[in-house]
């Protein structure tokens, strides 16, 4: 699929900034020692955070009691975000997403594409860059391509990290609730980040677990999986058959695992390179009660992510 392949290809640089804190004499130095702390906290911590993902999933058939053809699909997501800092270790982060999936053309009454455009906004705990608790939200419009009421949406994410064991062993509770959902409006988040050593990690936190081997600062090995999708309205189709599709709520997910690489030139800069298996896609209607499902089918995945 043509617009799918187009997607993949899709990659956008960014540039960087630094900053540096002047010295004290030794004699302001025991008055001025906090002050100091607090600024080397916030220029530790990335201030613009821009992220590109881009993926390919191969065709394979889609069916509801019964063969519709087969479809392949792809998806694109570019998020661009800012801290504002507040004081102490809370910042305010503001932002703009884009998320779309492209679907091949098949017998199914399914949409050729779905797609959002939200806003980020959030509060967050940081301590460097690394964050403690948070939550946020991403109001916006969720849809086919008709942009109203219907198809507007606030999911809401909220997160806490405990540490059970200083530099090791981390603790990982939250929960995320969409309206526009129709199973499961709202999702417990619970999971566990363990650091045995400087080269593995086990990041067993939804929607991306992974076990990680980095040789180096630069270069990670992972294997691990990855939950994908939203929930979207689709546009009003008075030809769709069945008639209780048009402007419909459904559900879009893939779950995915695979193994991938992730190389960082600077602290600045990840790129990531995946590729592994799509078990199963699925357009679940859960208002209309009708659910369809591509079976298993590889995928490739190109990312980049600047934060500085």
């Amino acid at each position: 699929m043509k617009k799918s392949a187009d997607l993949f290809l899709l990659l956008t640089l960014a540039s960087f900034s630094v900053a540096a804190a002047q010295e004290t004499s030794d004699k302001q130095l025991s008055t001025t020692q906090a002050t100091t702390q607090a600024t080397n906290l916030e220029e530790r911590t990335a201030i613009d955070i821009f992220s590109l993902d881009a993926s390919y999933i191969f065709q394979s058939e889609i069916h509801n009691d019964g063969g519709f053809g087969d479809q392949d699909a792809g998806e694109l997501d570019v998020e661009y975000s800012h801290r504002f800092f507040l004081g102490g270790h809370i910042y305010l982060r503001t932002g703009l997403n884009y998320n779309r999936f492209e679907f091949g053309k098949t017998l199914a009454p399914l949409p050729d594409h779905l797609q959002s455009f939200s806003a980020l906004i959030g509060l967050e705990y940081m301590v460097g860059n690394d964050v403690g608790a948070f939550i946020q939200f991403r109001p916006g419009f969720y849809t086919e391509d008709h942009v109203g009421i219907s198809s507007f949406d606030v999911p809401i994410t909220l997160g806490r990290v405990f540490v059970l064991q200083p530099d090791k062993l981390f603790f990982f509770v939250g929960a995320n609730a969409a309206f526009l959902r129709g199973q499961y409006p709202v999702l417990p988040l619970v999971g566990l980040v363990w650091r045995p050593n400087n080269q593995w990690t086990l990041n067993a936190v939804v929607p991306e677990p992974r076990v990680i081997y980095s040789p180096n600062e630069n270069i990670a090995f992972w294997l691990g999986g990855q939950l994908a999708g939203s929930s979207f309205r689709t546009d009003r189709d008075s030809n769709i058959v069945p008639h209780k599709l048009s402007n419909a709520q459904v559900d879009y997910s893939e779950y995915r695992a695979g193994v991938g690489f992730d190389w960082s030139p600077s602290d600045q800069w990840t790129v990531t390179f995946a590729g592994g298996y799509v078990f199963e896609r699925r357009f679940n209607f859960e208002r209309a009660d009708e659910e369809w499902k591509a079976d298993g089918a590889p995928y490739l995945r190109i990312a980049l992510k600047a934060a500085f």
